[in-house]
């Protein structure tokens, strides 16, 4: 059984050798040791993939949700602060701190996020889930990129659409630790890239209006940032717009049938499985963050799928069941070749074989690391 993602205002490609780029100091409410260690790795892998000054406050609580709701996250917002690209558009408090390199919202969280207690959790980080459970890290990543940003504002009711018009009281009358903003039926600066299929920008509608509703719900949103479209091969990304507008789902997720379980984009996609993890959210997710303005860890990037390290080149990339690995580096010249995760720990041990069978990793980003006597070279693949 599915269930949904719910969400409001609110991979990676991580190398584990640089200092990490931000900080997440985080409260939690009603978290085991062990559900803490789970939430912590999804946090350290955002710590090491966008770049801020500033640490990003989370308050966490793990308790009692509606049933069939796996997690609801709500990001402080702040519009038209001192260095805002965009002017009268709604900013995650994370992202403004970062762009403005202070603290803009002192004493309150920049994400209060809420999590069901009556969820059968796995709370380990290996990324084999027993049948029956849900991946607490894979939730946590989810939710924590809508904290950075990735959100709409876009509401619809009885036939009227809108931008900017969410009340508290729209999400089960949860208590934030920060005061609900006025909206001023302005969108957020994810919805300014938001075009139909005709590409009309969403946002020039009028807001609220009949008019914008049917939009809301066509079937046919995407995503026109360039960083978004470079990572998705030169293509506007289709967003989530069902024929049934479901707030909290709707217009702020990537579209499910496009992006389907084992897409590598799948993570921000509305709906979560059980006995599944996926611990990087993927190359449109990274290109839709540093469209809306986050600078990202200057180790990775977008288009880093098919690079070829001078010394080291994998391939096919991404590859499902075979890889191959082709390097200058002399082979009497090799201590070892190493499959490593997005957080450096070694999986597969290669030796010096360079035709591997990968078919056993689950779907993700990797590293292939080899070690000489004198020197270290990396280069990122992708399992399907």
């Amino acid at each position: 059984m599915k269930k949904i993602y719910s969400f409001i205002i609110a991979l990676c490609f991580i190398n584990t050798l640089k200092a990490q780029t931000a900080t997440f100091n985080i409260t939690y409410n009603g978290f085991t040791t062990q559900a803490q260690t789970a939430y912590q790795y999804a946090a350290d892998i955002w710590a090491n993939t966008v770049v801020s000054s500033v640490p990003i406050k989370v308050t966490a609580h793990l308790q009692l949700l509606p049933a069939g709701t796996l997690g609801i996250t709500f990001p402080n917002g702040i519009k038209n602060f001192a260095g805002a690209p965009m002017t009268d558009r709604w900013y995650a408090t994370s992202l403004a701190n970062s762009i403005a390199g202070t603290e803009l919202n002192v004493g309150v969280p920049d994400v209060e996020m809420f999590l069901n207690s009556t969820v059968n959790w796995y709370c380990g980080t290996s990324g084999t889930v027993p049948a029956g459970q849900y991946d607490l890290a894979t939730i946590v990543l989810h939710e924590l990129c809508h904290g950075l940003g990735f959100l709409s504002l876009a509401k619809d009711s009885s036939g009227i659409g809108s931008f900017g018009m969410l009340r508290s009281a729209d999400f089960y009358n949860l208590v934030q630790a920060f005061p609900w903003p006025n909206l001023d039926t302005l969108p957020s600066v994810f919805d300014e890239f938001l075009v139909s299929g005709t590409n009309q920008q969403l946002d020039s509608f009028p807001n609220p209006s009949t008019t914008l509703s049917p939009k809301l719900k066509s079937n046919s949103v995407y995503f026109n940032g360039a960083n978004a479209m470079a990572a998705n091969g030169g293509v506007k990304p289709r967003i989530y717009a069902p024929a049934s507008f479901t707030l909290g789902s709707s217009i702020t997720h990537l579209n499910e049938a496009t992006y389907p379980a084992g897409n590598v984009n799948e993570l921000m996609t509305p709906n979560g499985n059980p006995a599944y993890a996926l611990h990087n959210p993927g190359p449109i997710c990274i290109g839709i963050l540093k469209d809306i303005g986050w600078t990202i860890n200057p180790s990775l990037g977008v288009n880093e799928f098919s690079s070829v390290n001078n010394q080291l080149e994998v391939y096919p990339n991404p590859s499902n069941d075979i890889l191959y690995i082709a390097t200058s580096i002399p082979k009497d010249k090799i201590k070892s070749i190493l499959v490593k995760n997005i957080l450096g720990e070694t999986l597969m041990d290669l030796g010096k074989t360079f035709s591997n069978d990968i078919s056993t990793l689950t779907k993700g980003i990797y590293f292939i690391t080899v070690n000489s006597f004198d020197s270290q070279i990396n280069q990122k693949f992708v399992k399907n």
